[in-house]
């Protein structure tokens, strides 16, 4: 996971990304929480369950981005390891913004602001004379 991952995980973890943040969230939970099906050891022990307990102190603390780089890490050797964790992690990805961008604006005014992704030829208005302001 990269780093707009952590910060889609904090996002999620912090609730901040309204109710379909919550539902990816929730979903992220129960994959995370599935006992792995090589794990038969049974203790009951929550990091038997691996990520599980780095799920849980990003979601005590999710402006915690040291703790998003931690579950993050963990989601990737958990999916390295087994497979079938791996393919359902990347299902929850494409669904909930494994490709999402955040953009943030802040300061006075900002004029005109443009965000796009994926676009051919874009024209703003019609081009000025050279030297012109307007």
């Amino acid at each position: 996971m990269d780093a707009i991952a952590v910060e889609l995980l904090m996002a999620l973890a912090g609730g901040t990304a309204g109710a379909a943040g919550q539902g990816a969230w929730q979903s992220l939970c129960e994959l995370v929480r599935r006992r792995p099906a090589a794990s038969s050891d049974g203790d009951g022990d929550a990091h038997a369950v691996p990520g599980q307990g780095e799920l849980e102190e990003l979601r005590a603390t999710p402006e915690d981005a040291g703790r998003a780089r931690a579950l993050a890490r963990a989601l990737t050797e958990r999916a390295q390891r087994d497979a079938e964790f791996g393919r359902e992690l990347d299902a929850w990805r494409d669904r909930h913004g494994g490709d999402s961008v955040t953009m943030g604006i802040y300061g006075g005014t900002q004029g005109t602001v443009v965000q796009a992704r994926h676009i051919g030829t874009l024209n703003l208005g019609s081009p000025g004379r050279p030297g012109a302001e307007g």
